[in-house]
């Protein structure tokens, strides 16, 4: 196993279920499966799942060396965000990139948090889901001019008001 800590004090997820958080025991030896997923954070169980979705009669094993959400994945706060480190015009321009292949990314990493919620009502996860939105919010001059030009960006890449707006003082 991984290291010897109370897995509890990760993170507030991780101190709000009601799981144990006890390591499970290792494999007892040789398994067999039609696919091995190692890491049990979300790219991890979210493979499993879909994998099973389509194909139940799959043998999927997850295989974790700590506890499920022992990294990034159990330690983000409780988020879901379609945010992405790099702008759409970046994205249009890296070799093989188009703008439609910017936007289509841009849609998928919106759609993927629809998903997270769909999939929470559809398996009766009681995991507080509330979709909400981003505030970015401007405390001087600069971070104001870096606003207004992401708004224009945004618009020149066809985002409306209803996706993202600039809001000035109350």
């Amino acid at each position: 196993m991984g290291c010897s800590l109370n897995y509890r004090d990760l993170s507030l997820w991780h101190q709000t279920t009601p799981d144990d958080w006890v390591p499970r025991d290792p494999l007892p030896g040789d398994v067999e499966a039609d696919v091995a997923i190692v890491g049990a954070g979300f790219t991890g169980l979210w493979t499993a799942y879909y994998l099973l979705r389509e194909n139940p009669a799959l043998r999927v094993v997850v295989l974790e060396a700590e506890t499920a959400g022992f990294g990034a994945s159990g330690r983000n706060g409780g988020w879901c965000s379609a945010l992405f480190p790099a702008s759409l015009a970046k994205l249009a321009a890296l070799a093989g990139s188009t703008r439609d292949d910017a936007l289509a990314q841009h849609r998928a990493m919106r759609g993927s948090v629809d998903e997270v919620g769909r999939v929470v009502e559809a398996e009766h996860i009681d995991a507080h889901y509330a979709k909400g939105g981003m505030l970015s919010l401007a405390r001087s001059a600069a971070q104001w001019r870096t606003a207004q030009a992401e708004v224009a960006a945004a618009r020149a890449w066809g985002r409306s008001a209803a996706e993202i707006r600039l809001l000035g003082r109350t």
